[in-house]
């Protein structure tokens, strides 16, 4: 069972290590597979307290740009690095979290403790950590669901999505249905006002930001999906600011959370500039 917030960092994930929780105990990282066109295993109904695990996407070309040329500092200008993608770094991260998964799938769903859901957002970097991290034979079965509510708030080029029916070309094969989400999911403006309003530190940016009210709307419907879902055990592999938003919890690239539906309910969302 889990006992408050629980944070698997990366650099641990290709090792069997026990997870420490904030409590003091230690318990290992458990995830499996519900079949696919069967009732989700273990499952409360809509409305009851859910175990809910959040992964971050691996290392991207954006996150290595701003190691260099930190958001906010004098000069900062945007590198148009649209939709950004995995760096090799990030692709690792991502398969050495699926072999922590893969190797403990087969007992967690013995004993009933595997996902029953697995949602991602539409960004191109959640996608492909999603995909990589649960695939194989077991992992792959999990239902899959994309939420354009879980995507990063608009900060940067990198947070311009691609149309939907462009990601689904490139991603059907990977059990992705974005027929529920419309063309243009991303947060955008009509006119160039927000050049004059706009929020973030001073730089140099090519895209309009998500202002802080659009961002917590989206986010607290978020939590009432998943509310509403029948599944009891559902992974979210998402971003930083969707995940600090929900839970006030700051993580590192593809580092996993784990925690219930109740430990960040009724919080309010984090914002940050």
């Amino acid at each position: 069972m889990l006992s408050g917030w629980r944070i698997l960092p990366p650099a641990l994930l290709a090792v069997c290590v026990p997870l420490v929780v904030s409590a003091g105990a230690h318990a290992p990282l458990c995830f499996a597979h519900a079949p696919a066109m069967s009732a989700p295993s273990g499952s409360g109904a809509a409305g009851q307290d859910k175990h809910i695990v959040f992964v971050r996407h691996g290392v991207t070309e954006m996150n290595e740009f701003l190691g260099t040329a930190h958001y906010g500092s004098p000069g900062f200008k945007d590198p148009g690095l649209w939709d950004t993608r995995l760096t090799p770094r990030g692709v690792a991260q991502a398969e050495a979290l699926n072999r922590r998964l893969s190797s403990t799938a087969e007992r967690t769903w013995d004993r009933g403790e595997q996902i029953d859901l697995l949602v991602c957002s539409p960004l191109w970097r959640t996608l492909q950590t999603a995909s990589i991290a649960f695939a194989g034979e077991r992992l792959c079965r999990i239902p899959r669901l994309v939420n354009p509510a879980i995507r990063e708030r608009m900060w940067l080029s990198s947070d311009v999505g691609t149309p939907a029916s462009d990601l689904a070309a490139a991603w059907a094969d990977e059990g992705w249905d974005f027929a529920a989400i419309p063309e243009t999911w991303w947060y955008t403006e009509d006119s160039e006002q927000w050049r004059v309003n706009d929020w973030r530190k001073a730089g140099e940016y090519v895209h309009c930001g998500e202002p802080p009210g659009p961002f917590t709307q989206r986010l607290g419907e978020f939590k009432e999906w998943l509310l509403a879902r029948p599944e009891g055990r559902i992974a979210v592999v998402a971003h930083w600011g969707t995940i600090y938003g929900l839970t006030g919890k700051s993580l590192e690239n593809c580092e996993v959370l784990e925690t219930r539906l109740s430990e960040f309910k009724d919080q309010r969302i984090h914002v940050t500039d």
